[in-house]
C-alpha cells in the first residue's frame, strides 16, 4: 500500500491496524497452504508406501501385464511393437514365448508342412512385417522354393522354418541376459521408492507438492516486507499534514457565544 493512499485513511483506520490487516490476510493464506502441502504430502508418502509394497510382492505380474498390453498392438504396429517389446526383460520373455510356440509347432510330429493362415501373419509380424504388407518372394517364412513333389519336401520345409525360429530364440535368449539385470535392478530401487519417473500419480503429486512450497516461500517474503513497513507507515501518517490539522483542530479553544 502506497504512503498517500494510507495517509487518506487518516481517522477513520489507524495505521498500525491497516498493517495488522495486511499481515493477518496474509498469516491467513500460509496457513491455507501450509495445511494444504500437509495434505499433499501425505498422500505422496501413501502412494509411495503402496508402490514400495506392490514392487516387493506384484513387480513381474504388472510388468508381465505391460508387456501384453504392449504386445495386442503388434498387429497394427509390428515394427514400433516389436522394437520397444526387445527393450524390457518381460517384453522380450513375452516374445520368446511366441517364437518358441511357433518352434515347438515345426519341429513337432505333427506338423504337416505348413502354417496356419493367423500363424503366418503372426510369424511375419514377430519379424516386423505389417500383416499382408511383405514380398512374399523374399520373406524368410516363404517356401513355396521348395516343390511339394519332392519326396523331401515336408522336411525341408520344417528345416526352413526352424532355422528362423530357433535365430529368433538365440537372439532374445542372449539380449535376456542383459534385461534379466537391469529387471532386478529396477526392482530394487522400486522397493525402496525410487520410482517418481514411473507413476502418473505421484508425479503429479510432487509437482504440486514443489508449487505449494514456492507459494509458501513467496507468502512469508511478503510478510516480512509487511512486517518491516509497519512502523514506516505509522511515522509518516503521524508527520503527515492532515494529522497535524486534525491535531491542532482538536487542541483550538472554542470561543464563547456572545450574549
Amino acid at each position: 500500500m502506497s504512503l498517500s493512499t494510507t495517509a487518506t485513511l487518516t481517522g477513520a483506520i489507524p495505521a498500525s491496524q491497516i498493517a495488522r490487516r495486511t499481515m493477518r490476510e496474509v498469516d491467513l493464506a500460509i496457513k491455507v497452504e501450509r495445511e494444504r502441502l500437509v495434505v499433499l504430502q501425505d498422500r505422496a508418502e501413501t502412494k509411495t508406501a503402496w508402490l514400495i509394497r506392490r514392487a516387493d510382492s506384484l513387480w513381474n505380474a504388472d510388468q508381465r501385464d505391460k508387456a501384453e498390453a504392449l504386445a495386442s498392438r503388434i498387429r497394427s504396429q509390428p515394427g514400433r511393437v516389436v522394437a520397444r517389446l526387445s527393450t524390457t526383460y518381460h517384453g522380450c520373455l513375452h516374445l520368446m514365448k511366441r517364437w518358441s510356440y511357433f518352434h515347438q509347432k515345426v519341429v513337432s510330429k505333427k506338423f504337416k508342412g505348413e502354417l496356419s493362415k493367423s500363424d503366418h501373419i503372426m510369424a511375419h509380424c514377430l519379424l516386423g512385417f505389417p500383416a499382408n504388407e511383405w514380398d512374399n518372394e523374399e520373406s524368410e517364412l516363404n517356401t513355396e522354393a521348395i516343390s511339394r513333389d519332392d519326396p523331401g519336401w515336408q522336411v525341408a520345409v520344417q528345416k526352413q522354418l526352424r532355422e528362423v525360429f530357433a535365430r529368433e530364440l538365440r537372439q532374445l535368449t542372449e539380449l535376456l541376459k542383459v534385461l534379466d539385470l537391469e529387471n532386478k535392478e529396477a526392482q530394487a530401487k522400486a522397493k525402496v521408492g525410487e520410482f517418481f519417473d514411473m507413476d502418473p500419480f505421484l508425479n503429479k503429486t510432487e509437482r504440486e507438492i514443489a508449487s505449494c512450497e514456492r507459494c509458501i516461500r513467496v507468502l512469508e517474503k511478503e510478510r516480512l516486507h509487511a512486517t518491516k513497513e509497519e512502523p514506516e507507515v505509522e511515522a509518516a501518517l503521524a508527520d503527515s499534514p492532515s494529522s497535524t490539522v486534525s491535531a491542532d483542530a482538536e487542541e483550538a479553544p472554542v470561543a464563547s457565544p456572545l450574549l
